[in-house]
């Protein structure tokens, strides 16, 4: 046999775990500093007074107030009841620190999303021994303004952020060392995120599979039953729900008592398992589906939330990080994890981004994806930093240049995220319940309002003399049946609120002795209320009473201006337009319309309409200028808001004004029709006040018409 291939091959070096290596990337088993060591120390640590000094003094919007609510009165939230969130929270709202249990809750959010931005951190300088690169990581997903938000104010994605960074972590380590302890550890914490976040099994299968397979050969047969057994226990938390489901609590979501009712829960069968959401929630959710707007705010919208920075380091870190053979498995596994997240996740999402306020909700499901996309980009930028000197100038200075990088962030994105002086839902919550009358049952309409006002109601005790109800639960026959367990003197009808169940007039005459108070919106396809009562706007609720106990106009004057207090609308509408507190201003902003019209109906029942008349005006004017105002009608925006869409209801209304007072004072005549043709402009085709609003702009436009008709 000719053996002249084997001698030539004999002839070559063998490899090491040193050779053909770039300076800068290093495998396991090379040079450790200190500073490596320090370095996910240092990062939590800045992360963490980042957060703290911007946390959310009270609560925020979205679920924040729900969760809260849920979780320290020992309920169940809602799906898919997030019991691991839960016990956490019960842990930290009992700590001696802060001012409120909800700041303590908040402060949850703070310590986990810190301590994913250390173990980010910790797995780029594991790979690379790069101490530059792991800080460059940590920076830019810890000032991510989804990150950064989601970190002052009570969620369960800090706590979902935290399982996916000790997850690499673990993973990290079985890749280093096949080590039958890492492989449990992973298991178990894998079982305690399936805990919290379902989003999170698309980063957490491919992680465990691939170390089962790396420790396949430690393990055997028991090591991978026993692995198997730990991640089991660690879904032990979802039995709480069963027990808190047997509880008193007022917010608590379902029936999970009995096996078949957990299992509905934990699977979001009232959602839609395979969903974001059910269809028919307010145009929320879509058939279609929305892969590629989701795709594109998850991708493409990483570019603004990592200072494209992130994004373009990410990118070369995969394409080389796959050619260098000590970052070859780890660049390989985050990119094929961040595809798999991404993709499904954007194949499962039928959430429209038609309104702003669903990128916020949206939003929340981008810090896995900016995680990952972070983590690349530290490769990239230990891969680019290898071309320098250990000893060089440049590579010295690397550290202080992700400093630099998390100070552009922390500037780039504090207006955005920071909650350090926001109580906009405490100022809405408490000034809407000081107007309460003794007893009220009071209906909060709508996700922005409820959540906030279940925490204060149940958690700061907030008038406990009233009845509160979330109307999105109404219309499930276990919040009624939980409620009337709770409230023996409070008559529900029933099954659910709905139009296939019952309406609000049978509420109404069942308990005639508490007045009933809205918060919101009533339901569109709800008139049931018309027979024999009124809507009552007054400050920033509504009340529904009998047509014989209306308030006059003065006795309503008096009861509308103790009602709104010293309330101040501004900090609100001053937020991002897609945030849930400018959802509440521009809802503050139509009750003010709502009490507008109401001045406008008593302005028709008296001989002199003309109070009430400028009482509209006022309210309406006031309106238009925190919307951008109009130069055309002479109303100055007012200073720092932008412009918004006040709708077709209050630019008629502000022409029946101006129609109105012109009748007093020609001066108002010309505003008439500039009202009604904006009103014209956005007004529906099946607006039945549209007809009329032309006639008048066609006689007024008329060569005979000289005064206002």
């Amino acid at each position: 046999m000719d053996r002249s291939h084997l001698s030539k091959k004999s002839k070559r070096k063998p490899r090491t775990a040193g050779s053909n290596r770039q300076p800068g990337i290093v495998v396991s088993g090379g040079p450790v500093s200190a500073m490596g060591r320090f370095a996910p120390l240092l990062a939590f640590g800045f992360l963490l007074v980042l957060y703290v000094a911007t946390l959310y003094p009270s609560v925020a919007g979205g679920d924040s107030g729900e969760l809260a609510a849920a979780a320290l009165t020992g309920g169940v939230p809602h799906p898919s009841g997030y019991p691991l969130f839960a016990l956490l929270a019960r842990f930290f709202a009992a700590l001696p620190l802060g001012h409120t249990p909800i700041w303590r809750v908040n402060l949850l959010s703070a310590v986990s999303m810190a301590a994913a931005g250390g173990l980010l951190c910790a797995v780029v300088w594991s790979w690379t021994r790069n101490v530059a690169a792991g800080l460059m990581a940590a920076a830019l997903f810890g000032t991510s303004p989804v990150v950064w938000s989601n970190a002052t104010s009570t969620e369960v994605f800090g706590l979902n952020a935290l399982c996916v960074a000790v997850t690499f972590y673990l993973w990290s380590r079985v890749e280093h060392k096949p080590s039958c302890n890492a492989v449990f550890a992973l298991l178990f914490v894998s079982g305690l995120a399936m805990g919290n976040h379902h989003t999170y099994v698309f980063v957490g299968a491919p992680l465990v599979l691939r170390s089962l397979w790396v420790a396949r050969r430690n393990l055997g047969a028991k090591g991978v039953g026993l692995a198997l057994a730990l991640g089991l226990l660690g879904l032990v938390p979802y039995l709480y729900l069963m027990a808190a489901s047997r509880s008193t609590a007022a917010v608590s979501w379902g029936n999970e008592t009995t096996f078949r009712g957990l299992m509905t829960h934990i699977l979001r069968r009232d959602y839609g398992t395979f969903s974001m959401g059910r269809l028919g929630a307010e145009g929320a959710f879509v058939a279609e589906g929305t892969f590629l707007p989701t795709l594109g705010y998850l991708w493409g919208g990483a570019l603004g939330r990592l200072l494209w920075l992130g994004p373009l380091l990410a990118l070369f870190g995969v394409y080389r990080g796959i050619k260098i053979r000590e970052t070859r498995i780890a660049a390989g596994v985050v990119f094929f994890v961040l595809c798999l997240y991404s993709l499904t996740f954007c194949s499962l999402s039928n959430l429209s981004l038609s309104r702003p306020l669903y990128l916020t909700v949206l939003g929340r499901f981008c810090i896995e994806s900016d995680l990952l996309i972070a983590l690349a980009a530290g490769f990239g930028l230990a891969i680019l930093l290898q071309k320098l000197q250990p000893r060089s100038l440049w590579f010295r200075l690397s550290p202080a240049g992700a400093a630099v990088v998390f100070a552009i962030g922390v500037t780039a994105h504090a207006a955005q995220a920071s909650g350090r002086h926001n109580t906009v839902f405490k100022d809405f919550v408490t000034t809407a319940f000081a107007s309460l009358p003794p007893g009220a049952i009071v209906m909060t309409m709508g996700d922005e309002v409820s959540g906030s006002a279940m925490y204060f109601h149940e958690i700061e005790r907030l008038r406990t003399d009233v009845i509160h109800l979330g109307g999105a639960y109404l219309e499930s026959a276990w919040y009624t049946a939980r409620q009337r367990r709770l409230h023996r003197d409070l008559k529900l009808p029933e099954g659910g609120y709905g139009e296939h169940g019952w309406h609000i007039k049978q509420l109404l005459e069942s308990n005639p002795k508490r007045p009933l108070i809205v918060i919101g919106h009533l339901e569109d396809w709800d008139h049931s209320w018309e027979g024999g009562y009124k809507l009552v706007f007054f400050g920033l609720v509504s009340s529904l009473v009998r047509a014989n106990e209306y308030p006059t106009y003065k006795d309503w004057v008096v009861m509308d201006k103790k009602a709104i207090g010293s309330y101040d609308v501004v900090p609100a509408l001053r937020a991002p337009v897609e945030s849930w507190e400018n959802a509440v201003g521009q809802r503050v902003l139509g009750t003010e319309v709502g009490r507008a019209h109401l001045a406008l109906v008593y302005g028709s029942e008296q001989d002199d309409p003309t109070e009430p008349t400028r009482s509209a005006q006022r309210l309406l004017e006031d309106v238009v200028a925190k919307t951008g105002g109009n130069e055309k009608l002479k109303i100055p925006a007012a200073p720092g808001l932008r412009s918004l869409d006040i709708g077709p209801a209050a630019r008629k209304d502000l022409g029946i004004t101006y129609e109105l007072l012109s009748r007093i004072d020609l001066a108002y005549f010309p505003r008439v029709a500039i009202a009604y043709e904006r009103f014209i402009d956005v007004a529906a085709d099946n607006d039945p006040d549209l007809k009329t609003a032309r006639e008048y702009l066609r006689q007024l436009r008329a060569p005979q018409s000289h005064a206002p008709l």
